[in-house]
């Protein structure tokens, strides 16, 4: 409920910022007022790259008039030399003058920064429109454009309904956390690897896994599957809200519980010059959805064999995610060497250079701990 409150509040505070806006824009009294129907504020914007390797981009133009039909419109332009060129060369197609400060979204081809780094590619947002920096950013498998002109299952505009999308996060742990231009600035300046939300075009606009940023390169470095991105949302406690699916272990039957509150710390253990980590992981849950009907949902035993399978579920989900980030991408994009940094900031001096490496090493021990709040069940004469 939390998040869906969060949600309309700043969709809100949206709405509010740009009737504002609009009202200062129609009162002769302002200075630098312009005529609203003179404008095309940009909601979202495509980057890819063609054949010959230039740049791509399509901004959704959302259009000031009374009639419903046509409200946006796909603008492309092409530029061989940097982002802004391109942005400018919208003057030789449209003729109402673009407005960035509203920018919604910002998809990026997986071709586009397999090519071409990250900060490089949003660089111009960062610095030349203020309000962007709060943008959400998106990788798109295949063509960004594609996804820019499909429209949202309840018909809102494109860039509305990724945005909305994105925000999702809350209530699913297989999506990633959405992220800003402004934190993959800070990401990009301090060389830390990261994820952004991975948008599958096919079909329909679908969140499926994550694109893994190095923070050396700042370049694509590979996709993440959602059971990944679910092992890294409990490293960094965003699961509330999310689902536990497991099995009741005598019965297989299925036991779905509701994540209510989680906490979870990253310790880092200097012996010498060994390096440890726990992990530790704590959630309250409740039952949501329970197959086993032979079940007595008051009594112990019930009660310590749901505790135990859903501790079971969540370390091995963590160790799959670990095993994937350590061992094969090399990548620390849950904040184990920040952890290493401030706790140990001579010993971080010593292995920073080197940290990729020295991470693909470290031993990991994941504990979790889950309290059964609330499981649905009554005793006779309750509500009588």
């Amino acid at each position: 409920m939390n998040s869906f409150i969060f949600r309309f509040r700043r969709i809100l505070r949206t709405r509010k910022c740009v009737a504002a806006w609009i009202v200062c824009a129609l009162l002769t009294g302002c200075w630098d007022s312009r005529d609203i129907n003179n404008l095309s504020i940009i909601q979202g914007v495509a980057i890819d790259t063609n054949q010959q390797g230039e740049l791509k981009l399509t901004y959704q133009h959302l259009i000031a008039q009374k009639s419903k039909r046509n409200m946006y419109s796909n603008i492309t332009t092409f530029n061989k030399d940097s982002i802004e060129s391109a942005s400018r060369e919208q003057a030789q197609l449209v003729s109402r003058t673009p407005l960035y400060n509203f920018i919604r979204v910002v998809l990026i081809s997986d071709q586009a920064i397999k090519k071409t780094r990250i900060d490089q590619l949003l660089d111009t947002f960062n610095r030349s429109y203020t309000l962007s920096r709060k943008s959400l950013v998106m990788v798109v498998e295949g063509n960004a454009k594609e996804a820019l002109n499909k429209i949202g299952t309840h018909k809102e505009t494109p860039s509305i309904a990724l945005e909305e999308l994105a925000n999702n996060s809350a209530l699913n742990s297989k999506i990633p956390r959405e992220i800003s231009l402004g934190e993959i600035c800070i990401h990009s300046s301090q060389g830390t690897d990261f994820i952004i939300q991975r948008l599958e075009t096919s079909e329909s606009n679908r969140i499926s896994g994550a694109a893994l940023v190095s923070g050396e390169t700042k370049k694509f470095a590979d996709w993440l599957d959602e059971k990944d991105v679910t092992g890294i949302n409990w490293m960094l406690g965003k699961t509330k809200g999310s689902i536990i699916a497991t099995e009741e272990p005598d019965t297989k039957q299925l036991l779905v519980f509701e994540v209510e509150n989680v906490q979870s710390k990253i310790i880092p253990h200097l012996h010498k010059q060994d390096l440890s980590f726990t992990v530790r992981i704590k959630a309250g849950i409740k039952l949501s959805e329970n197959s086993v009907i032979s079940a007595d949902l008051l009594k112990e035993p019930f009660i310590r064999t749901a505790k135990e399978a859903a501790q079971a579920e969540i370390k091995q989900t963590v160790l799959q995610s670990l095993n994937t980030l350590q061992k094969e991408k090399k990548a620390d994009v849950a904040g184990f060497g920040t952890r290493v940094k401030v706790k140990y900031p001579a010993y971080w001096d010593l292995v920073k250079q080197n940290w990729q490496v020295t991470f693909n090493q470290i031993p990991i021990d994941v504990q979790a701990e889950v309290q059964i709040e609330r499981t649905g069940a009554y005793t006779k004469g309750e509500g009588a």
